[in-house]
């Protein structure tokens, strides 16, 4: 007698191999980025553009990879190659990655113009792009109020968490429904009041997920200069450049694993007590 037809999916849980996964109480800071660079991590900044050449930059910037999306006409137009910032706030989100990740590539995919204005289809066509690309990680401090380019948003946010790229958004400013900084399938950030670039915390009232460092920060802009700013803008490449940090040395973390280990390594989660974090499950589960 022939066995009957198995849903879609199944497989033995016998032999499914997924590599060195640590437990919860291995999930330190050390074990997570302790001496990683960022080497051999792509991280796309999909916003106004970026200025290659600042110094803050170093050389950090694929020129070549570059690509901007505008609408013209009712129509998205692709334009492949090297362009400039047209408002500085590119520039500062890929010098906050740069700071964390020195040694990671960084691509510029321009969906804003002057004023940071742009198209909800430019923004799409650019996000797509990118997971196209297979970039590792992606630093989105962006979002759109539309509804209507709500479901198209999360469709290619879905298809990034499943296809092995990371997307880090940050909230809006104000507090409104933006997105895709809503998704489940994104890392979504805030501000917290820390000065240190590595110090984040979790927040226990999502969607909005993690907060760092955004609060009157120097950042690199036009013209080779820096300025003192504040936005959750600059908290999302804060957390995109840890991100890039543990791909670094952890190169096969799936996206929900790297988020793991991004709650693990929160502040408010290592400092909260001394006790490791699976023995306060344990326990909790045997209560």
């Amino acid at each position: 007698m022939s066995d009957p037809p198995r849903p879609a999916w199944t497989q033995a849980g016998e032999g499914l191999d997924v590599g060195d996964a640590p437990r919860l109480d291995e999930l330190t800071p050390e074990w997570a980025w302790g001496g990683a660079d960022g080497a051999g991590v792509r991280i796309a900044v999909i916003d106004s553009g970026i200025d290659a050449a600042h110094p803050r930059l170093d050389d950090c910037v694929d020129r070549d990879a570059a690509v901007s999306f505008a609408v013209r006409n009712g129509e998205v137009v692709r334009s492949d190659g090297p362009h400039d910032d047209s408002f500085g706030h590119g520039t500062a989100c890929a010098g906050i990655v740069h700071s964390i990740a020195p040694a990671a590539r960084v691509t510029s995919i321009k969906v804003l113009g002057n004023g940071l204005q742009g198209k909800a289809a430019a923004f799409h066509a650019g996000l797509t792009h990118a997971i196209d690309a297979g970039f590792d990680v992606v630093n989105l401090s962006l979002g759109t109020r539309k509804r209507d380019w709500a479901l198209a948003f999360h469709d290619v946010c879905d298809r990034a968490y499943f296809g092995n790229s990371f997307i880090v958004t940050a909230a809006n400013n104000v507090q409104r429904r933006s997105f895709p900084s809503l998704y489940a399938s994104v890392a979504s950030v805030a501000c917290n009041l820390d000065d240190d670039p590595l110090r984040f915390h979790v927040n226990p009232e999502p969607p909005t997920e993690f907060l760092a460092r955004g609060i009157d920060v120097e950042v690199a802009w036009l013209d080779g200069q820096t300025i003192r700013t504040t936005g959750n803008s600059y908290a999302a490449p804060h957390i995109a450049g840890i991100a890039a940090l543990i791909r670094s040395k952890h190169p096969g973390l799936r996206p929900f694993q790297l988020k793991t280990v991004l709650w693990a390594t929160a502040a408010n989660v290592r400092e909260r007590s001394s006790v490791p974090v699976a023995g306060k499950l344990t326990r909790a589960m045997n209560r």
